[in-house]
């Protein structure tokens, strides 16, 4: 798991990085090995507990802490090397958008926001459906980590459309989309 952030160490040495940029990549790197030790102990526990229920939810765990490490390598990749040619492929992009934009990005991430928007509230309906069907604790915090990830889902089309759209524009089309979920 360390190997990304030798990548990102060998990056501040190639570019001369500055000290404040040094200091970050470090916090990142210190922060990334605490999570691969929380990531091998998630594995032991999803390895050798005997509920099944608790090896169902403890692997969700296991599945975010892989996405919060690989985010963090990232991260430090991308303070560590910039955007120099020869840079490593696991580095955060940087948001840039054509002059005008691109009508196509901003159509379908306006359609996958208008899903996502009625989505939170199918799953605000189904949340009550099931407490009414039954009273699996699981149940409903399987239903709602899902509608914390739709939330998180609307908050990056959110942030897509931002750099897509005017400020003023982007927000006649949230209120539009509100009143359409109303």
């Amino acid at each position: 798991m360390e190997t990304e952030f030798r990548d990102a160490i060998e990056g501040l040495r190639a570019t001369a990085a500055s000290p404040s940029a040094y200091k970050v990549v470090k916090a990142l790197d210190r922060h990334g090995r605490e999570e691969g030790e929380l990531l091998e102990r998630y594995q032991r526990f999803v390895d050798e507990s005997e509920s099944p229920a608790a090896r169902y939810l403890v692997r969700l765990i296991l599945e975010d802490e892989k996405r919060h490490h690989q985010v963090l390598e990232d991260l430090a990749n991308t303070i560590a090397w910039g955007f120099v040619k020869g840079t490593p492929e696991q580095v955060v992009p940087h948001f840039v958008t054509k002059s005008g934009g691109d009508e196509t990005l901003r159509s379908e991430t306006q359609a996958l926001l208008g899903h996502e928007l009625r989505d939170r509230t199918q799953l605000r309906r189904l949340r009550r459906r099931l407490r009414s069907h039954g009273d699996d604790a699981i149940w409903e915090l399987l239903i709602e980590l899902m509608q914390l990830d739709t939330d998180k889902h609307i908050r990056i089309l959110r942030l897509i459309l931002s750099n897509e759209t005017s400020p003023g524009r982007l927000d006649r089309m949230f209120h539009r989309l509100r009143r359409q979920r109303a």
